[in-house]
């Protein structure tokens, strides 16, 4: 273990990993104490990265759900989720999701994802391509009235251009 001599290892290192992308304050905590620094310097090191407007959980959180939402229609649910694997409170995920989702409607998101999924399931049977439907969008985290909503209108839709 590091003691308080390797402050400025530690946050040198602090910040080499933040110049890769913003982090959640529990994700850098975690990174620092892999590396080997004492609990006491890395919370020392965070709190003053805190302090400078380097690391907030707030700011990484916004950053985060705008980056996820922007890449590929992904449901609040999943949203959510990933944030507090990374530490950040509901209330601050919650906030953060909002913020990202803004305008966006999951229905037409959902519908996206399924689209781009439906070429892969062209072919099987109506039931097995509707259970992998589903199962994809509800991993993508879309609430269950949305899938079922989603699964339903491109069962219609295939089962209508088939005839």
């Amino acid at each position: 273990m590091k003691n308080l001599d390797a402050l400025p290892d530690a946050r040198a290192a602090a910040l080499r990993l933040l110049k890769f992308r913003p982090r959640s304050e529990s994700e850098l905590k975690e990174r620092l104490a892999q590396k080997g620094f004492t609990e006491t310097v890395v919370q020392t090191v965070v709190e003053d990265l805190r302090r400078k407007g380097f690391v907030g959980d707030a700011q990484f959180a916004r950053y985060f759900a705008a980056q996820q939402a922007s890449s590929k229609p992904l449901g609040r649910r999943l949203l959510m989720s990933r944030l507090k694997a990374k530490g950040v409170q509901p209330e601050l995920a919650k906030a953060a999701v909002e913020t990202a989702m803004e305008g966006q409607d999951e229905l037409t998101l959902a519908r996206e994802a399924a689209s781009r999924r439906a070429a892969a399931l062209q072919g099987l049977p109506r039931q097995a391509a509707e259970r992998r439907l589903f199962g994809y969008l509800s991993r993508r985290g879309f609430s269950g009235d949305v899938v079922w909503k989603v699964v339903r209108e491109i069962t219609v839709h295939s089962s209508k251009s088939s005839e």
